[in-house]
Formats: structure tokens, sequence, C-alpha cells
């Protein structure tokens, strides 16, 4: 975990889902790439990985394609992938309805940890209008107190106006919250960009610890550790 300067504990936290809170299932995708290469020995770990940093191509102009084709294509090129193959592998486990089926072994104790503390919570993905469903299915609904889907917003992230619509549904101004998620762009930057006081960067694969200037988590739990401290700080300068 890195340490961020000394800072208050937020009123709310924002949570992204996909990748923070819920994972994919390394094994739907290599039993997917196993079609088109029988042989094929990567690590279900690494397909995961990979999918973290491939997810950041959906904000540069190529590969060439919608957002999802270029997450495929650069899933396949870490991989040392034809394109093809790994275009119609990822279809296929896209569109499994097991794909994401791993809630986070810390993610139930982050929500409740997070209330017991009187932080508010919002879910705030990019997601095809299905997001509520999907946190009802593991029984997290509930630990929210507003859910921001990007299909039903109108706006997806890193649009400053998702970011924003979350705060306003908490009546809170930005700077009285953090954001959390796996996502560099979407994550990090956006939402300190639009004035939330923290983003943070949920790493657990390390594949960011050589990055200065931003906080990363290797474990939701450790989240919590931020909390505190700014609560100590808090009442410490009261």
């Amino acid at each position: 975990m890195s340490v961020p300067p000394v800072r208050e504990a937020p009123k709310a936290l924002l949570l992204d889902v996909g990748l923070t809170l819920v994972h994919p299932n390394g094994g739907v995708m290599l039993e997917e790439l196993r079609r088109e290469l029988p042989r094929a020995g990567a690590r279900e770990e690494d397909l995961v990985a990979t999918l973290v940093l491939a997810a950041e191509a959906r904000h540069l102009p190529f590969p060439r394609g919608s957002g999802d084709a270029r997450v495929a294509a650069t899933w396949g090129m870490l991989l040392g992938l034809q394109e093809g193959v790994a275009r119609r592998a990822w279809q296929r486990a896209v569109e499994r309805p097991d794909l994401y089926d791993g809630l986070d072994p810390d993610a139930e104790a982050l929500l409740e940890g997070l209330r017991a503390r009187g932080v508010l919570i919002a879910a705030v993905s990019n997601s095809d209008g299905t997001l509520e469903a999907e946190l009802d299915r593991f029984g997290l609904r509930g630990a929210f107190d507003a859910i921001v889907d990007s299909t039903l917003a109108g706006v997806e992230k890193p649009d400053p106006r998702i970011y924003l619509s979350a705060c306003a549904a908490l009546a809170l101004s930005p700077h009285d919250c953090w954001f959390l998620g796996d996502g560099l762009v979407n994550d990090v930057i956006g939402p300190q960009g639009v004035g939330i006081e923290l983003g943070v960067l949920y790493d657990r694969f390390e594949l960011y610890r050589h990055l200065t200037g931003i906080v990363r988590v290797s474990r939701l739990l450790d989240v919590l550790e931020l909390v505190d401290c700014g609560m100590t700080t808090t009442s410490t300068s009261a």
C-alpha cells in the first residue's frame, strides 16, 4: 500500500465494481482460449491481470474498432496472440454468464467496515444497464447508498458528469469523496480531475508498483487503513 499525504477521512467512497469488487474467472478465459489454441499454457491469473492492463486501451485511438474491440486486441497483443485468435476467444468469454463470477475476498468486509465508520458508499461503473442486478446477485445491493450505471446515466467514466452525478446523489461535494477502482484513467485521473479528493488504485497484481504520485492498494481492506488515518487526523485537529 502506498500512503498518501495526510488527508481527512472521506464522507463517501465511490467504488468501481467490475475488476474491483467482482472479478472475472480466469478459468473461463482459459477455456475459450483453448478452443482456439488447444495447447495454450497461459496461467488463469495472468489472463486476468492482462485484462486489467488491456482495459486501459479503451482510452486510446488504436487499435481500430470499438472500445471492446480495442480491449480484445490489446489483451491478445500482451499475451502474444494473433488478433483474430484473441478476438474470437474474448468474444465468447464475454458472452458467458459465468465470466464475472468471483466476489473479491475482501469485498463484504470493506463495505461493512465503511458502513461502521459512517462512510457513505456509491457504486459507479461503466455497465450495460445491469449494474444493480449484478450487485443484487452477489447480495451487495443493500450496502450502497447510490448506484450509478453508465448506461442509465447516459455518460460513462471518465466523463466528468458521471462522477459529479454520484456525488450529487449523495448530496456531497467532490471534495468530500474518494474513489476506488482498478483503472488508472477511470478511477484515479478522471475522479481527481473533477475535484474528488483522492483516487485510490486497486492494484491487486502490482502492475503499477513503479508509479509514483498515486495511492495504490493491493487489498481492498487496505482502504480502511487509509480511512482510519484520515479519521485520526480529523480527530487530532478538531
